[in-house]
């Protein structure tokens, strides 16, 4: 039985928080049977209220912790961001409030820990890209991580906020996406983290030669873990 209910903080698009409803929801039927669904309390901002703040850090900071106590209020017990790029702002955020947090940094690192893969290629929004909240977690597991040039940075990023996030799916982008990823492959990454929740949207497993990490689906799957109690 569920034993706790899960906190999605989405918006961040809409498309990828859909998902993520859809994958919970039916990760928990598998496990617990036709008769159950999950528990779940969603705060769906809006992607403006968002990404307006993006030049002041300490603005957004306290915008999400008005979203995560109204999660809390809601009944959650722990709370996702149901995206990878706001969890820059996750040091800042969580002394700020009382609900748990389940990352999906740490969630993914673990993932490709247990892979034994020890060098991977990391795409995603371009504050993901460049940041060092990825970089820093997996180095602290032992493995590298290579992102794409600054030019491939920006056709990425281009991506998803002009399609992606609005769930639209474009044959050329995808194969954009597939050829950064071969690109890092010849450099050495024997696999890639699909940083950004609306990357595995457009591509799969079944469009490249190494493997993809799908950060929505293992992210779903350690909800539902934490959620059942194992």
């Amino acid at each position: 039985m569920q034993q706790k209910t899960i906190g999605l903080l989405g918006g961040i698009g809409w498309a990828s928080t859909a998902e993520y409803y859809r994958i919970i929801s039916e990760l928990v039927v598998q496990r617990e049977g036709d008769a159950h669904s999950a528990r779940i309390v969603l705060q769906s901002m809006d992607q403006f209220d968002f990404t307006s703040r993006a030049d002041d850090p300490p603005a957004i900071v306290a915008f999400l912790a008005e979203q995560v106590a109204r999660l809390q209020a809601g009944g959650a017990d722990f709370f996702l961001f149901c995206a990878n790029g706001a969890h820059r702002f996750a040091p800042a955020l969580l002394p700020l409030v009382e609900l748990p947090f389940l990352s999906i940094v740490d969630a993914t690192a673990a993932r490709v820990q247990a892979s034994g893969l020890r060098k991977v290629a990391l795409l995603g929004v371009k504050q993901t890209m460049a940041g060092r909240f990825y970089h820093d977690r997996l180095a602290a597991h032992g493995i590298d991580t290579v992102t794409p040039s600054a030019a491939d940075q920006e056709r990425i990023h281009a991506i998803i906020y002009d399609e992606l996030v609005h769930n639209r799916m474009n044959a050329a982008s995808r194969q954009v996406f597939c050829e950064i990823i071969a690109g890092l492959a010849r450099q050495g990454a024997q696999g890639c983290i699909l940083g950004c929740t609306e990357i595995p949207l457009l591509v799969r497993q079944d469009d490249v030669d190494i493997p993809v990490f799908d950060t929505t689906r293992i992210h779903c799957e350690a909800a539902v873990a934490l959620a059942l109690g194992g």
